[in-house]
Order: C-alpha cells, then sequence, then structure tokens
C-alpha cells in the first residue's frame, strides 16, 4: 500500500465514511447483548463445551493498574491496594475452579492470555499463583500458546523471568507513543529507555514473539511526531505490532471527558494520514498487515496464517487459533463458545461478592441463530481477508447471496462505484483504499445496526 493513497483518499470522502461504527471483535456486537443474570444458561455452554473434542482458550482478565492512562477504554481498577489483589486471585481461583466443575472433564488447554489492566501489577508470587490456578484444572498442550499484556514502566526483570518459567514465550508491551507531550496529554510518562529495556530484557530471556502496540489519533499527536515515534520502533524491531485507532468515546469515558481536550485531538485527515504513514513504513520496513491494524514479520506465524487463509479474529485482535472457545475468566472477562457469548460483571465489588460465594453469573450474553452465525462468519471473513468468496457462502448457508442480502448489495453496489471495492457474482474484493474502511463496509451485513444504536462505537476514522 504506497503512500499515493493519501492523494486518493480526498475529504470528501473522510467525511462521508467518519461515522460510528463496531470495531467488529464480535458478531453480534457488545451493545446489542441482553442484559440480566445467565447462570444457568452459562454453565449449559460450559456443559455443552465440556462435551467436544476440542481444546480450549483461556483469558484471564487483570483489573488492576497503578495509575489512569487517560486514553484507555479497558476495564480497570485503579488501585495501590494490594490487599484488594488478594481478594481478587482468591475470586479468581473460585471462579477458575467453577468452570472447571461445569466443563465436567478435563480440557486440554491450547492458549492462556493475561490480559487487563496490567497482569504485571501483580507480583511474581501472585503470577504464579494465577498459573498454578490453571494447570491444577486444565491439561496443558505442549508449545501451546501463553501469552501476557505488560506495562514497560511497571514490569520488571523478575516478573519477565518468572513468567517465562511459568511457560510464557509471548508479551505484548504497550508503548502507544514516544512523544513526551502526547504521553503527558494521556498520563503515561514513559521514556524510550524504558521501552527499549524492557524489550530487550524480555529477548535476552528468549521471548519467541514480542509485540508492540501503538495507538493513532491520540491528542496532541502529529504526523510528524509519529513518524519519530515509528523510526524509533522500526529499530526496535518487534516479531508484531498493532497500531491502533484511538476511540475517543467522552460519553462512554469518564477519563475521555475530564482529561482530554477534543481540540487536541488530530482532525480526520491528519488522523488517517497518521495511519496511512504507518501502513507505509512499516510495509516498507518488511512487515506484512495483517487485517486493519496489525502488523507481522513475514516469518510470523499472524503472517503465515494470513497467506494460508486460517487467520482469526477474536477480542483479543487477530490470532491464528481458531475453531475452539474462548472461555474468560475475571471481571468484565468475556467467553465465546462460537454459538453464545457471555460477559461478567463489569463491577469489582459485585464480581467479588458472586465468586467469593462460588457463583458463576454473566451479566450480559446473547445466543445467536442461524442467521446471526452466517453474518458473523462474513464479517469475520472480510476483516480478516479483505474477500469474500460468494458461491462458498451460497453453498455453506443455502442462500442466494445477493438476495439473502438484498440491502447490503445495494450499498456494495455504490462501495464498488467508490473505488472502495470489486464487485461480481462470484467475489467482494476490497481495494487498497477499501481496506482503510474496512469496518464501513462490514456495517451494511450487521442485521442490529440502527443510526441510533452506531452512536454506541468510536468513529470508523
Amino acid at each position: 500500500m504506497s503512500s499515493s493513497l493519501i492523494n486518493t483518499v480526498t475529504p470528501e470522502m473522510i467525511k462521508r465514511y467518519n461515522r460510528p461504527g463496531p470495531r467488529y471483535t464480535s458478531y453480534p456486537t457488545v451493545p446489542v447483548w441482553n442484559h440480566g443474570q445467565f447462570s444457568e444458561k452459562y454453565a449449559d455452554s460450559l456443559y455443552q463445551e465440556g462435551l467436544k473434542d476440542r481444546p480450549v482458550s483461556l483469558y484471564v482478565h487483570i483489573p488492576f493498574c497503578r495509575q489512569l492512562c487517560t486514553f484507555c477504554g479497558c476495564n480497570k481498577y485503579i488501585t495501590g491496594n494490594k490487599q484488594k489483589a488478594e481478594e481478587y486471585l482468591s475470586a479468581l481461583d473460585n471462579e477458575i475452579a467453577g468452570v472447571a466443575k461445569f466443563l465436567r472433564s478435563r480440557k486440554k488447554l491450547a492458549q492462556v492470555h493475561f490480559g487487563g489492566g496490567t497482569p504485571t501489577y501483580l507480583n511474581t508470587d501472585q503470577l504464579e499463583r494465577v498459573v498454578k490456578m490453571i494447570v491444577s484444572r486444565f491439561d496443558v498442550i505442549q508449545d501451546g500458546e501463553w501469552a501476557f499484556e505488560a506495562d514497560p514502566r511497571v514490569t520488571t526483570n523478575n516478573q519477565l523471568e518468572a513468567l517465562y518459567k511459568l511457560g510464557f514465550r509471548r508479551v505484548s508491551f504497550g508503548v502507544q507513543d514516544l512523544n513526551r507531550d502526547v504521553q503527558k496529554a494521556i498520563n503515561r510518562n514513559q521514556t524510550v529507555k524504558q521501552s527499549w529495556q524492557t524489550l530487550t530484557n524480555a529477548r535476552s530471556l528468549g521471548y519467541t514473539s514480542i509485540n508492540l502496540d501503538l495507538v493513532y489519533g491520540l491528542p496532541l499527536q502529529t504526523h510528524q511526531s509519529f513518524c519519530k515515534t515509528l523510526e524509533e520502533v522500526d529499530k526496535m524491531r518487534p516479531d508484531r505490532l498493532a497500531v491502533y485507532s484511538f476511540a475517543f468515546l467522552p460519553g462512554m469515558f469518564k477519563s475521555h471527558k475530564r482529561a482530554i481536550k477534543e481540540k487536541d485531538l488530530p482532525s480526520p485527515e491528519e488522523k488517517i494520514q497518521i495511519y496511512l504513514e504507518a501502513i507505509r513504513f512499516f510495509s516498507e520496513s518488511g512487515y506484512v498487515m495483517i487485517g486493519m491494524d496489525h502488523y507481522a514479520l513475514p516469518e510470523d506465524e499472524l503472517a503465515l496464517a494470513l497467506k494460508n487463509r486460517t487467520l482469526h479474529r477474536n477480542f483479543m485482535g487477530y490470532t491464528t487459533l481458531h475453531n475452539m472457545a474462548q472461555i474468560g475468566v475475571g471481571v468484565s472477562a468475556i467467553s465465546d463458545f462460537g454459538d453464545s457469548y457471555w460477559q461478567n460483571s463489569k463491577d469489582l465489588d459485585q464480581y467479588l461478592g458472586e465468586s467469593c460465594n462460588k457463583k458463576l453469573n454473566p451479566r450480559r450474553g446473547i445466543q445467536l441463530d442461524k442467521e446471526d452465525l452466517l453474518r458473523r462468519e462474513l464479517i469475520e471473513t472480510l476483516m480478516c481477508h479483505g474477500e469474500i468468496s460468494i458461491p462458498d457462502f451460497e453453498t455453506r448457508y443455502e442462500i442466494n447471496f445477493s438476495k439473502h442480502f438484498e440491502k447490503a448489495w445495494t450499498q456494495l453496489e455504490k462501495f464498488d462505484q467508490e473505488g472502495l471495492l470489486k464487485l461480481n457474482s462470484r467475489k467482494i474484493d476490497l481495494t487498497p483504499i477499501g481496506m482503510l474502511f474496512t469496518r464501513n463496509i462490514a456495517m451494511p451485513f450487521d442485521r442490529y445496526l440502527t443510526e441510533s444504536s452506531s452512536m454506541n462505537f468510536s468513529k470508523t476514522v
């Protein structure tokens, strides 16, 4: 994807497509899930999963952070109270035990991911305690994928060493932006030296996959300043990169409303120029672009999965693992069983109270019907590969594609006329410009999306 795209993407196009829209890490998206208490339905999903001869993936949410990064939209709990973490680990132990009980079989575990918050908020003894909770109740697959997220400002070499000994081989470090003015604007003062040192320590210990997270569209960020961040990050040469769009949602996050001034944000034109510069820079540096916002070295598993059309997308972004349930434990954690989604309470005290009473009680959920499954697969294929083989879907779901998606087909024809995709009776194929607006192109296939409901989402540019 060349830098000449910036001349092709007109201000009129940006204005037309810069509208709120889902990121489609799930379909149906979270805002349309039902509210309630879903103990029995969740237990049944676990039981049915236990009957299947396939491994599972486990996501563990650690919500604690030492200080607030004002750009962050994750479910987090800012505290220096270490006793709270101890209470949380006891609750987590109860939940993992309950999950294992309802599965009714000692399931094989192919993937473990510690997310947050800041997982390395926990000390080495606490991290080891969480791993023991898991391995005592699941059969760990040899060479399974164990990964965690880490903040270079608080992650020590002892923690990296301890996690390596516990079996972790993948780590994702948050960098966001190395410019000091941008860091100050988001309350995240992280020196270049800290980022370098943590990455170097992880490499020296033998971690086989290191990812760096960057964010574009942050307050005070400019095209010129972000170029300097890109140059420094390229010297670090991580195996993978995630370059996310900042989702400014002052109506949803108090920290956005209180601490971030909308006038400090890049204009939509500047923001897309920053995005295009990242695409150009990493492509010329030898990285393969994965979907909308990930990059990987050519020999990395993600790049190979893209080439082999085995790429998958879930709540953690793009992944090589698929055809397995993702079970989420911890406050706000989400479980994905393929035909249903369930989310734990987002309120920490509520989660602690129920889990300490050994009660598994997700507070949001949805069970997918046949139409949901069709649209879920279609949107994921579009997000992962940028193309749709129409005969494949017609055969698998016994539909006439253009008639079944009559309203969407009309919109696809407009996208075709505007150069975002190429459309015929056999294929939908996104163009390089269309890849920039993948979220927009997926939206016509969303049966739940209305103008009012779309306001729950960040803008697509």
